[in-house]
C-alpha cells in the first residue's frame, strides 16, 4: 500500500473531531500554512452550515424541517454540499499546501457530494486530512483504494502525521 499525504482521522459517537480538526487547521494557519478545504458548524438557526477554510464562506448543506426530524428523513441539501466543495476545487488551482475536509459521509460513500473534489485533490498529491466516522472505516478504505494513513481522533496525532509529510 503507498503511503499517500492521505489521513483519515477516525471519530467514534463523542468524539471531539469538529474540535481537533477546527484546532488544527487554526495552529497551521498561525503558521502561514495555506489551507482550503470546509469544516461542519451549527447553523445560526437549525442545522448546519459548511464552512470554507480559506474564505469562511458559509454554505447552509442540513436545513431540516419539522416532517423531517419527526419522520427521520435526511435534509442534507446536495447542490449546496456542491456549492461547499468549491474550496477543494480552488486548492488545485491555487496551491494549496493543505486540504481538510469534515467529514466522509453517506453522500462520498455513495460517489456523490464532495467525492469527485477529494479524489482530485488526493490526486494532485496535495496533503489531505479527511474525517471518517469509525463505522465507515471499510468504505473510507475503498474510497482510497487503501491508500493513505488512519490517524486517531486527536490534535497531536494530526500535527506528528503534518510533520511527516508537510511539502
Amino acid at each position: 500500500m503507498m503511503d499517500l499525504p492521505i489521513a483519515a482521522v477516525l471519530y467514534a459517537p463523542g468524539d471531539p473531531v469538529h474540535e481537533v480538526l477546527k484546532a488544527f487547521v487554526a495552529r497551521l494557519q498561525g503558521d502561514g500554512v495555506d489551507i482550503h478545504g470546509v469544516l461542519q458548524d451549527p447553523a445560526p438557526e437549525r442545522g448546519i452550515d459548511a464552512v470554507d477554510i480559506h474564505t469562511g464562506r458559509r454554505t447552509p448543506i442540513l436545513r431540516p424541517t419539522d416532517y423531517e426530524l419527526d419522520n427521520k428523513v435526511c435534509s442534507l441539501k446536495p447542490s449546496k454540499l456542491t456549492e461547499a466543495g468549491a474550496s477543494l476545487r480552488r486548492a488545485l488551482d491555487g496551491g494549496a499546501e493543505l486540504v481538510v475536509v469534515e467529514k466522509f459521509g453517506k453522500s462520498e460513500k455513495d460517489g456523490e457530494g464532495l467525492a469527485d473534489d477529494l479524489l482530485a485533490v488526493m490526486a494532485e498529491g496535495i496533503p489531505t486530512v479527511v474525517s471518517v466516522p469509525v463505522a465507515d472505516r471499510e468504505a473510507w478504505s475503498a474510497f482510497t483504494g487503501g491508500m493513505g494513513v488512519a490517524v486517531t481522533c486527536e490534535a497531536e496525532a494530526l500535527m506528528a502525521w503534518w510533520r511527516r509529510v508537510r511539502p
